[in-house]
């Protein structure tokens, strides 16, 4: 388990960024199997279009099956907008750069949306940390969207005591080897946790894991219905002929929903910042 004793956390709600009060409930946990049902599969008959060769009945795709097509969801949904939606704890290393230290120690988190940060910390290449950021210092007014400052305006005080400038005694003489160097590779290191912590997603995010996992389950679906779409029965000069939808049944709904995802897709990302990068190296 992760502690978080020893974090700071952004301003505000995650999900309406920055919101301190609401009488609105904008997380919801992950969405449900009946609810993928009743929202994006209302209408649409769950039953296989070929029967069992054994048992000679359509098989009936079960809430068991669905719940494992809305984890796949979920594991697409990130891939699909760069996010991080299930809590995890990131370790990271960044370079030192001048311009942006000057800059009151601007930091572009590679991960988000960020929820909170544990640690900001020098450590050179032998991985003995020799300076560590009092928490204090850390600006998270745009954390979840993954950018940090330093501003050491006060005076950071721990456990009723100045926190030392380095933890260990060659500390002061690294630093100042660094005072007149524009960039240092790897030279910060951050601890940070990503994602939506107690299983509280924001409405969009669980809204586009369900447009997915509805994907996911009406092309399963479809492929049972791709055999032949008519079918003719002649006896005795008698003929009759049946047509079927085939897997034409989903498509419409298909459509929709992809016209949808790549919509909300491109909205999120637009909204966490996640399609450009900028930096000075």
């Amino acid at each position: 388990m992760v502690d978080y004793t020893l974090s700071k956390n952004g301003l505000g709600a995650m999900a309406q960024e920055n919101v301190i009060d609401s009488d609105w409930v904008d997380l919801q946990p992950l969405i449900t199997p009946e609810e993928l049902k009743d929202l994006h599969l209302f209408g649409i008959p769950l039953v296989s279009g070929i029967r069992d060769p054994i048992t000679n009945k359509c098989q009936v795709m079960t809430d068991t099956l669905i719940k494992k097509y809305i984890s796949e969801a979920l594991m697409l949904a990130e891939e699909e907008t760069k996010l991080i939606i299930l809590p995890r704890q990131v370790l990271e290393k960044a370079a030192f750069d001048r311009a942006e230290y000057d800059s009151f120690g601007y930091f572009q988190l590679r991960q988000r949306p960020v929820a909170s940060i544990q640690s900001l910390q020098v450590v050179p290449s032998n991985e003995e940390p020799v300076f560590d950021l009092p928490l204090e210092w850390i600006d998270t007014g745009l954390l979840h969207l993954g950018q940090i400052n330093i501003i050491p305006l006060t005076i950071a005080v721990k456990s009723g005591t100045v926190v030392p400038l380095s933890t260990t005694p060659g500390g002061a003489t690294f630093l100042s080897v660094f005072g007149n160097k524009a960039w240092i590779s790897a030279f910060w290191e951050i601890k940070y946790t990503v994602g939506y912590i107690n299983g509280q997603l924001p409405k969009r995010i669980n809204h586009l894991i369900g447009v997915i996992a509805a994907m996911e389950v009406l092309s399963a679906l479809a492929a049972t219905y791709s055999r032949s779409q008519s079918q003719s029965l002649s006896i005795d000069g008698m003929s009759q002929s049946v047509s079927f939808p085939g897997p034409q049944l989903f498509m419409q709904r298909l459509q929709e929903l992809a016209e949808k995802r790549k919509w909300m897709v491109g909205k999120l990302q637009s909204r966490y910042n996640s399609k450009i990068f900028i930096g000075n190296v």
